[in-house]
Parts: C-alpha cells; sequence; structure tokens
C-alpha cells in the first residue's frame, strides 16, 4: 500500500574539525553519518555543514575534494540518484565567504521533487546530481547572504551566514535554512552579563533573518532552520551556581586586561572553577557535563527562547554537542576551551509543525550521531521526521501524485552515472580522476595557496613556463577593467558622512598603470599573432587547446587590447586615487550575471546588507556563472 507521507531526515554537522586532519578524520566522521542514513532510510536526506574547509581553511580547503567523493561514491547513498551540493567555498572572496556546505539527497523512489529558481521564481526539476562550488554567488537556485558587518561583535569579519533553498517534495512545499551564527570569542567576557553580550548579537542576528524571510518578495512557506547556532548555556547564572561557596581571584594579564579568574574553596583554597578567555575548565568537568547530569544544566539554555514565538523545537534529550575532544581515541570527553553547550539545533517554524505526520505515541527522533565516537569539535545533530505529502501545496504543480511510495524493492536500481561539477558533465566511474575544484570558480585566484593549486589535475592557475596562463592573463585583464571602473564610481560618491582627514594614507601615483601594463603587454602581443598550436599550448601549460585559443583569438583579438589600452590611460588620469589594499574586495560595479538578466542577487538586504555584484567567472560556462566571462 502506497505511503502517504515521506521520510525526510534532517541533519547539521560543524565539520571544521574533520578537515584538519582528513587521514584520520574522515573516514570514522563517514562511517557513523552513512550508518545512521542507512538505518533510517530517508527518502530524502538533508545535511547542514558548517565550517566547510576546517578552522585553516585557507590551507584545508583542498581536503573538500576527498569528502564530496567519498560522499558521492559511498555505496549506502547508491539509491539516491538525485542530489544537490551547494559548497560556498571562496575564501577570497571576504565579504561573501560563509564557508557553508548544504548537501541534499534525493532517493530514486521519489517521483516529484523540485527545487526553486530564486531569479525567475519558479520550481524547477531536480534530475541527476550537481555539485556546485566555489564562488557561488549566482547559482540561481539558493539564497545566500554573510551577515552585515555590524552583526558581528567587534564588528569583525568571520564566516557567519545562512544559505536558504526550497523544495517541492511530493507536492508539499518547505524551505531548508543552514544557518551560522556568532561564537563567544571571550569567555570572561561572556559570563559578566546575563544574557551575554555575544548571546544578544545571536538573537540580534536570528530574529533579522527570520523576518527577513517574512517580509521578502517570496511566498511564505514551512520552514525548517538548522545549523550552528552557537547557542550558549547563560555564562553569567551558571558561573554563580558553580562558585556560590568560592572565592574569586582575578589574575591580570600583559594589557592591564583580565587574563584569568580563579575560584578557590572558601575552605580549603581547591581550585572548583578557571575561567579565560579561551579556557573553561571546572573541577569535574567531564562529569558535570556528561549525559546523566547534563540534563540539569539545561535551565541555562535560555537563547532558544527569544526566538520560541518564531521557532519551534523538539524536546533537546542529548548532551551538550560541543565542544568535544579532537582526539581520535576519545569520542566521549569535553575540551576545557569552552563551557559546552547545546550549539547544533534544529528548529522549525510553527507552520512547518503542521507539515508532519502526526503522532501520538511519541515525537520525532531527535538525536545525537557518535555519541560515543569522535567526530570533531562539534557532534552531529539529527532529526528524523514524516511529512505529510500534498501538504500546503501552493506551487500549482498540477500532474496527479504517481504512485511513488509502494514498498521498496531490495535490489539496487540502476542511477544515473553523470555527475554534473558547475555544470561540467563528469562520469562518475572518473571521480577518482579528477579534482571538483578542476571546475571551481574564486573571485581572486591569485590569492590561492601553492598547496591547493597543485591538487587540480585538470587546470592550472598558471603555466609553468611563463608562471600564468593565456585565459588567466585575460581574466586578470578583464576584472582590471572592472577594477578601475569601480574606483572610478567609489570616489566619485563618497559618503557625505565620511570625515575627511589630513592623515588619510596617500595611494600610490604610478602603481595602477604598471600593473595594468604588465597584464596588457602580454595580451596585446599574443592578440596580434596566431602561434603554432605548440606554441598556443605551452603558453596555457598545456591545458589551452585548439578551440579555445581560437575562440579567444577570434573573440578578443579586435577589442582586448583596445579596452586594455583605454584603461591604462584612464588610469593615470585619477592614479593618486587608487586606494590601498586589495581594490577587488571593495569593487560595487561588477557586472551582474547574464545569467540572470542583469538582475540583482536576490539574497541581498537592502537595508541592512547592501547587494554587492560577484567577479566570478566559470570555466565551464555553466550557466549557473557569469555569463559575460563565459568564453574563459
Amino acid at each position: 500500500m502506497a505511503r502517504n507521507y515521506s521520510k525526510v531526515l534532517l541533519i547539521t554537522a560543524n565539520v571544521g574539525s574533520i578537515f584538519e586532519d582528513p587521514e584520520k578524520m574522515l573516514p570514522i566522521w563517514l562511517r557513523e553519518f552513512l550508518s545512521t542514513v542507512v538505518k533510517l532510510e530517508p527518502d530524502f536526506l538533508a545535511i547542514h555543514c558548517q565550517e566547510v574547509g576546517g578552522k585553516n581553511y585557507q590551507e584545508s580547503m583542498q581536503h573538500v575534494n576527498k569528502f564530496i567523493k567519498m560522499l558521492l561514491a559511498s555505496e549506502e547513498l547508491r539509491p539516491y540518484d538525485k542530489a544537490r551540493v551547494f559548497l560556498d567555498e571562496d575564501f577570497t572572496a571576504v565579504e561573501k565567504f560563509t564557508a557553508l556546505g548544504s548537501l541534499y539527497f534525493i532517493h530514486h523512489a521519489v517521483k516529484v521533487v523540485e527545487i526553486f529558481d530564486f531569479y525567475d521564481k519558479k520550481f524547477v526539476p531536480v534530475e541527476g546530481k550537481e555539485v556546485l562550488s566555489g564562488n557561488i554567488e549566482h547559482v540561481r537556485i539558493k539564497e545566500k547572504a554573510k551577515f552585515a558587518k555590524d552583526f558581528f561583535p567587534d564588528s569583525v569579519w568571520s564566516r557567519k551566514g545562512f544559505i536558504r533553498t526550497r523544495w517541492n517534495l511530493q507536492h508539499t512545499l518547505f524551505d531548508l535554512v543552514n544557518i551560522h551564527l556568532f561564537h563567544d570569542v571571550s569567555n570572561i567576557a561572556a559570563m559578566e552579563t546575563s544574557p551575554s553580550m555575544y548571546s544578544l548579537f545571536r538573537e540580534r542576528a536570528l530574529l533579522h533573518t527570520v523576518e527577513r524571510f517574512e517580509l521578502d518578495d517570496y511566498d511564505i512557506i514551512p520552514l525548517f532552520m538548522f545549523g550552528d547556532f552557537n547557542f550558549r548555556l547563560d555564562t553569567n547564572q551558571l558561573v554563580q551556581q558553580l562558585t556560590a561557596h568560592a572565592e574569586e581571584q582575578r589574575v591580570a594579564g600583559k594589557k592591564n586586561d583580565i587574563s584569568k579568574v580563579i575560584f578557590r574553596q572558601k575552605d580549603n583554597g581547591k581550585v572548583v572553577l578557571t575561567v579565560g578567555k579561551k579556557d573553561f575548565h571546572h573541577c569535574t568537568h567531564n562529569d558535570l557535563f556528561s549525559s546523566h547530569n547534563a540534563m540539569k544544566l539545561k535551565k541555562y539554555d535560555q537563547e532558544p527562547e527569544a526566538c520560541r514565538s518564531k521557532l519551534f523545537e523538539y524536546d533537546v534529550t542529548f548532551p551538550p554537542s560541543y565542544p568535544f575532544s579532537e582526539d581520535t581515541e576519545d569520542g566521549t570527553s569535553y575540551m576545557t576551551t569552552r563551557c559546552p553547550g547545546w550549539c547544533d539545533r534544529i528548529m522549525m517554524s510553527h507552520s512547518a509543525v503542521g507539515l508532519l505526520l502526526p503522532d501520538n505515541k511519541s515525537s520525532p527522533d531527535y538525536k545525537m550521531i557518535g555519541t560515543h565516537i569522535c567526530m570533531g569539535d562539534h557532534k552531529p545533530i539529527y532529526l528524523n521526521l514524516k511529512i505529510r505529502q500534498r501538504a500546503g501545496n501552493e506551487s500549482g504543480v498540477e500532474e496527479p501524485l504517481d504512485e511513488s511510495q509502494a514498498p521498496r524493492e531490495p535490489q539496487l536500481l540502476p542511477v544515473k552515472q553523470v555527475i554534473s561539477i558547475n555544470g561540467e558533465e563528469v562520469e562518475a566511474s572518473s571521480l577518482d580522476q579528477i579534482n571538483i575544484h578542476d571546475f571551481t570558480t574564486f573571485e581572486q585566484e591569485e590569492f590561492l595557496g601553492n598547496d591547493f593549486i597543485d591538487t587540480f589535475r585538470r587546470r592550472r592557475i598558471g603555466s609553468s613556463k611563463t608562471g600564468r596562463s593565456f585565459k588567466n592573463v585575460a581574466k586578470s585583464v578583464l576584472h582590471s577593467e572592472n577594477f578601475i571602473e569601480a574606483i572610478k564610481k567609489h570616489y566619485s560618491h563618497r559618503s557625505d558622512s565620511e570625515p575627511d582627514s589630513e592623515d588619510d594614507e596617500k595611494p600610490p601615483t604610478v602603481g595602477l598603470a604598471a600593473a595594468a601594463m604588465s597584464l596588457v603587454g602580454p595580451i596585446i602581443q599574443r592578440g596580434s599573432m596566431r602561434g603554432s598550436e605548440s606554441e598556443r599550448t605551452a603558453a596555457d601549460g598545456g591545458n589551452c587547446q585548439d578551440e579555445d585559443a581560437a575562440e579567444l583569438n577570434t573573440n578578443m583579438n579586435n577589442s582586448i587590447a583596445r579596452r586594455c589600452s583605454d584603461n591604462v590611460r584612464d588610469s593615470s588620469a585619477f592614479a593618486e586615487d587608487v586606494p590601498h589594499g586589495n581594490g577587488a574586495a571593495e569593487s560595487d560595479a561588477l557586472p551582474p550575471s547574464a545569467a540572470s538578466g542583469g538582475k540583482p542577487e536576490p539574497s541581498a538586504d537592502k537595508k541592512l546588507h547592501p547587494p554587492r555584484s560577484s567577479a566570478a567567472t566559470t570555466i565551464s560556462g555553466s550557466a549557473h556563472g557569469c555569463g559575460c566571462c563565459r568564453i574563459l
């Protein structure tokens, strides 16, 4: 008999630790994760990852390739013939980078599944497997935003933001939001007030995000929000309870600040608790926060209360999910760097509760993965749901629901063997021979480290002979042109609120023109002659094919030299106004995606987060990329 519901498994996992020691951590983490999937057999699997690429992402982002390929090639996920993977990996785009990864796998038994195009405001079918990685600013089937700088404690950037996708699963619509909120920078500062200043920053960002969805141009539908909320226990109240019979000793630091607070028993002087900026150590630390005692501390888990009117959460019965030991031999101990807390949560709008199949006997499983296994400093959390089909359908989909949820056949059905990576189709059997970053675009590739670049297999950032490929020199010229135009705009629209200061640093007067000429020279030389095949191939490090060279020559011979020369002349007219530092990161005049018809990125918040276009290009010429630079 056909089912009238879909089995949906939601998982949130801060994966930062597993990229620090991937040789040990990846196999352990994947084994526990995949065993959970096999046990629960979902129709729709959603994994929201935070800190993709690790804490030291510039060195560790290269390991994301192995992580994704191991998932796609796993036997356990073979029945899932449809997938969408979103990886915000472009750490060179500082003002946009969130390090979020949203991964979705759909079982072959599911017949009706669509994902929303936020530009055209319509659902599109989900077929096959697609990986969208690197710079994903112009991907149309997601909404992404980094929190505006004034949301951050001390207005210091970090990788915090959200990615939203919208789904039609068996004629039931819902949003899935991957979110990462701010952490506590200092334990000492966190214990000074109740609630802490960090708690207030998180509350503000969370409520802003929910209200943003309520006020945007899209229909309001049920929402599931899961990720690393970074919710912490009320440290002020907790410390008061733990040290009720202790004396406080404050230790001064080198800069006349407080470096450590030590609490000693009044009767015997024994240290009960030590609190430092990154130190929180109770004398019975692991026992205090262990699973059998942790529920006694649940009364200090007060941050979710601020959003109860907006979001619902099932009862938490698992121990604090952070910060566990990163020792692969220890899966149960907590580190003494932070006060343990229930950081990783799965919440939903009140309307989403109405999508769930009523179960009068029990609540859905809301549990921890790898309770006794090292999964990194965060343990993944899952919520196993049964979502009704045809619940709250507003998509206008009229075709009748297929008898798709009949009992599954025991054998594995054939699955599609082609995977699309940023628009480039790759045979699944060839995954071992490629690197997903071969098809990935970064906004400023010159800032990629050599170790990262050396992992690429099918492309190079620079030629071994010249140090720069023909394609990338051309891309740099176009990027320089955009940069120059942006500088003009920036300085002709100086904010009236910006104070003029005689102490402002004076920018160099000739650096830009010289840099532009270093880019223009090779283009003019190559654009005015057609070398032999071997010369063209050598100029591109052996990777520029005949068709690429011919297309580049045809499209650029008569325009690049003129455009670049114009830019050099223009640059000399205002070279004194060019600021120090990375101008590309400050640009607000880069070209919009041709694929979006010049529309602004819909994820931009006009009030608190002004829209900023991406300078990204797409090597494969994907429809998700920047069409103006597709030939490159």
